[in-house]
Order: C-alpha cells, then structure tokens, then sequence
C-alpha cells in the first residue's frame, strides 16, 4: 500500500477512536431547567418543581427525603448555573445543576441556625441566605462573610431575599411589615411598609426589568403591591381573594408578566405586570404549599 494511503487510513483511525473515546457534549434539550422555566417550592411535600414558561409540568426538581427539613427558598447561581435550595431544619443551601441535576452542598455552615427561607447570589457572586431576623452572606464558594454582615435590624422574620441588577438585593419580611432595598454592602436605600390595615406580612419580593419592585403582602386584603425602585406606590396593585387568597413568592415571567403563588389553593396565579390584572390561573399540578418562585434567566 502506497505511503500516503497508509496515513490517510492511520489519521481515519485515529479520529474514529477519538470521536468514540469523548463524552456526548449535551445540547439546550438534555438540560434539566432552561431559560424561562419556572422553578417553585413546596413546603408540604417537600420538593421543588419545574414548570415550561407556558405552566407546564416538567420535573420534580428536587426532593427532601428527611421529614424533619424544608425546602423553603429558591434561587439561581448564575456562575456556576445552579439552582439554589435553601433547606430548613438541616440548615443548608443546595446546588442542583441545570445542565445534568447533579446535586451539591453549597452551604453548610454553623451559623446557619435559625429558620432557613430566601436565599439569592448578588453580582458580584456572592450568596444571601434569609435566615430568621438577619441576612447572612457567604462567597460563592460558601465561606461566610461577616464585613457588614450579618444584616439585622427592622426585618424580623425575613421571608426572602432577591439580587438587584444595580448589585444590590431586596428583602421582605413577615415581622415589621416590610421591603427594604439594600446595597451590596447592606447600606440601606429605601423601605416601606405595606399600608395596608391587618396585611402586613410580606412573602414575597423581587426587582422586575424595569427596575420596579414588586411584593405579596398577605393578611386580611391580601395583595400584590408594585413599587417603583425607590419604594413609592406605582398606583396599581392586584388583590382578589378569589383566586390569590394566600400569596407567597413572587416571580417575573420570560413575557414580563408576574407569576404568584398561593399556598391555600395550591396554584400560580399570573398577573399583568404594566396593570396588575388578573390574567389567569398559570399551574396547579404538583403544588402542595407552594412558597418562593425563580425563573430561570437566558444563560444560554
């Protein structure tokens, strides 16, 4: 056989037994959450959902197998694509990788003892975790930080926490009857109380693109208040008792608009973000106390 023949073979050989030898690179549809996906958790059953962007059931995200822990909070590690899991009792953050599922332990750390809810990763990387009357912040690596922080102080019961595309965060509570936006640092910019007479317990809190607010009070009027970014009524709100009789966690969807969760009739409910109408009911199937709500952001 000639000699350039015999090389060509030699390099078709070796290129066949490379292509045989590498891992299947995965595509968008092999992803476990993608870009628009809705993520909820469920404090009854104790796992964390994945619904499409439409309100379709996908997948049981994750599931605590320990009777004695929570999955209360929910949020999405942009460095590492992951979504977070803030999980009570045992009082940990997880890690569960949008491209495979492959789970982790993000957090562990001792001064996590009280009661576990939001949790969020701020700009620049860095992790908050709504524990209790305080925000405890970490690394993304999970070393905890304690220049300016823990964050205490006017916010008793921290029901959850939200990065701000500024580089700060926003946090509601249940005790106090606030929102409060923050700095990176925890300087404090604005807060506001809901306003609302027998209403003061705030679930849920998030920044929506246009840089407004938007938090669930839940009380006697329950209510989905929409703020500017400085915390001054944007003079519309959404509140029918009908339909959103216990509202929890809040979430901007991929079309703009506002997905709620409700922990008494166990759905989301969307919401016009530019008017606060009704839209519609989004999701029911799987929701057993649904509590805090991502959507996932376009990382792709």
């Amino acid at each position: 056989m000639p000699k350039f023949k015999k090389n060509l073979l030699a390099l078709l050989i070796s290129l066949l037994l490379l292509s045989c030898n590498q891992e299947p690179i995965p595509t968008t549809s092999s992803f476990v959450v993608t870009p628009g996906d809705i993520v909820v958790s469920n404090i009854t059953n104790d796992s964390v959902i994945v619904y499409s962007s439409d309100g379709t059931f996908k997948r049981v995200l994750y599931d605590v197998q320990n009777n004695a822990e929570v999955p209360y909070g929910v949020g999405w590690k942009h460095d590492t694509l992951e979504v977070m899991v803030a999980v009570d009792g045992s009082d940990r953050v997880m890690g569960i990788s949008a491209i495979d599922g492959s789970t982790r332990t993000i957090i562990q750390s001792a001064s996590l003892s009280g009661s576990i809810r939001g949790v969020t990763q701020l700009e620049d990387g860095s992790i908050l975790v709504a524990e209790s009357n305080s925000i405890e912040k970490f690394t993304t690596d999970g070393i905890r930080v304690t220049d300016g922080f823990p964050l205490n102080g006017g916010i008793n019961n921290v029901e959850n926490v939200f990065a701000k595309t500024d580089g700060g965060f926003v946090v509601c509570a249940r005790g106090g009857d606030v929102v409060r936006t923050y700095q990176a640092d925890g300087t404090m910019d604005d807060s506001t109380a809901s306003g609302i007479a027998s209403t003061t317990d705030g679930y849920g809190c998030t920044e929506l693109d246009d840089g407004n607010i938007v938090t669930a009070w839940s009380g006697s009027t329950d209510t989905i208040s929409f703020y500017d970014s400085g915390l001054v009524d944007a003079g519309y709100s959404f509140n029918d008792s009908s339909t959103l009789p216990n509202p929890r966690g809040v979430a901007q969807l991929e079309n703009g608009n506002i997905v709620a969760a409700d922990a008494t009739y166990h759905h989301l409910v969307e919401i016009d973000s530019t008017t606060g109408d009704f839209v519609g009911i989004l999701a029911s199937s799987g929701l057993s106390t649904p509590n805090q709500i991502i959507v996932i952001p376009d990382f792709l």
